[in-house]
C-alpha cells in the first residue's frame, strides 16, 4: 500500500505542477477594454488549453480592480488607470516580484448618431457638456437639426466618466445631467435609437458597429493639451480621428495607456499569459482591433504603401 501511494504520488505530482502554459488563473479585466482582452484570453486558451491552461476572467471597473489587486485577491490584472506609487509599495509586500506593462494605447470617444450633422468637437466644447453650461445643440451650432437638448449617455462610476472627469475637468465630478448606463455596449445602443445623443466609450467598444453611430473627430486648444501624452505643436488645434496612426502621434487629444500588472514567479502561470499578451501574436491582436500595440517597434504607413 505504501509502495502504491508512492508511486500514485510521483505519477500525479507533476501534473499540478503550474508552468507557464499550465495553470488556473482568474484575470481581473477593465470593461472599457473588455472586447479586445477577451479575444486575447481566447487566443490564448486556443494556444494552451491542451496544456491546461485555464483561465477565467470577470469584467468590473479600473478602479475596482486595482483595489483588488492592491488588497491581494488578484494576481493578474488589466485597467485603465495607472497604480500610483503607494498603491505599488503596498503590493510589494505580498510579492518580490510585480510587473508592469504597458500594453496598448487607446482612446476614449465621443459617439453620435449617424444622422447628426457634426464631425467633430473642441474639447472645450465637450468640457462645457460636461459640466453643465452647454445643454442644447444650438450651444454648439450644430447644422440643420434645430436647438434641441443635448442627451448625454454615460456609464456612471465607469473608466471613461473617471477619465473624462480628470483630463476635462480637473477631477471634478461631471456636473450635467446624464443618462445613466449600465454598461458601455448600453451606452452604443441608446445613442443609436437617439438622434438628440452624444455618448461616450472606450475606442474599442466602436469596432464592431454597423455604422449606426459616427466617431466624432477632436481638436484641443493649447488650454487643454494633454500632458501625459504631449501633443506635437502642429497638431495643436486640429482635429483627429481616434485612427491608430494619429493615437500613435499624440495628435487624437483622449488618448490613454492599457496597463497589465501582475503578481509572479519565474516560470509561473501568470508569467506565461502576461508574456503572451506583450508578444508579437498578442500585441497583433489590439492592433487588428484598432489599437496602438505598446510594446512593439510602430512603422507608420502611407495608404499606398499598405
Amino acid at each position: 500500500m505504501l509502495m502504491l501511494l508512492a508511486v500514485l504520488a510521483f505519477s500525479c505530482g507533476p501534473c499540478d505542477e503550474e508552468t507557464a502554459t499550465r495553470g488556473h488563473l482568474r484575470v481581473l479585466i477593465a470593461e472599457s477594454v473588455a472586447p479586445v482582452v477577451v479575444q486575447e484570453v481566447n487566443r490564448f486558451l486556443g494556444l494552451y488549453a491542451s496544456h491546461g491552461a485555464d483561465v477565467k476572467y470577470t469584467i468590473m471597473q479600473s478602479r475596482e480592480i486595482n483595489d483588488r489587486f492592491v488588497n491581494d485577491t488578484a494576481r493578474v490584472i488589466i485597467t485603465t488607470i495607472p497604480l500610483t506609487n503607494k498603491e505599488k509599495e503596498e503590493v510589494r509586500k505580498t510579492t518580490d516580484n510585480l510587473v508592469e506593462i504597458k500594453l496598448a494605447y487607446d482612446g476614449v470617444v465621443a459617439i453620435v448618431q449617424k444622422s447628426n450633422a457634426r464631425k467633430d468637437f473642441t474639447l472645450e466644447q465637450i468640457r462645457s457638456i460636461l459640466d453643465g453650461r452647454f445643454s442644447t445643440w444650438e450651444h454648439v451650432g450644430r447644422p440643420s437639426l434645430g436647438g434641441g437638448r443635448i442627451h448625454l449617455y454615460l456609464q456612471d462610476s465607469s473608466d471613461v466618466s473617471q477619465y473624462l472627469a480628470e483630463r476635462l475637468l480637473d477631477g471634478n465630478p461631471i456636473n450635467a445631467s446624464f443618462r445613466r448606463t449600465t454598461s458601455s455596449s448600453q451606452t452604443v445602443e441608446d445613442v443609436t435609437r437617439d438622434r438628440d445623443a452624444i455618448g461616450f466609450v472606450g475606442l474599442n467598444w466602436i469596432d464592431s458597429v454597423d455604422g449606426t453611430i459616427k466617431v466624432l473627430s477632436l481638436r484641443a486648444d493649447s488650454t487643454l493639451a494633454d500632458t501625459t501624452f504631449r501633443p506635437p505643436k502642429e497638431s495643436v488645434g486640429n482635429a483627429y480621428s481616434p485612427h491608430p496612426a494619429y493615437i500613435y502621434l499624440n495628435y487624437y487629444p483622449m488618448k490613454r495607456a492599457i496597463y497589465v500588472y501582475s503578481r509572479t514567479t519565474p516560470g509561473d502561470f501568470a508569467t506565461g499569459f502576461t508574456s503572451f499578451l506583450a508578444s508579437p501574436e498578442g500585441q497583433r491582436i489590439f492592433l487588428n482591433a484598432g489599437l496602438v500595440p505598446g510594446t512593439q517597434q510602430i512603422v507608420l504607413k502611407r495608404p499606398d504603401q499598405e
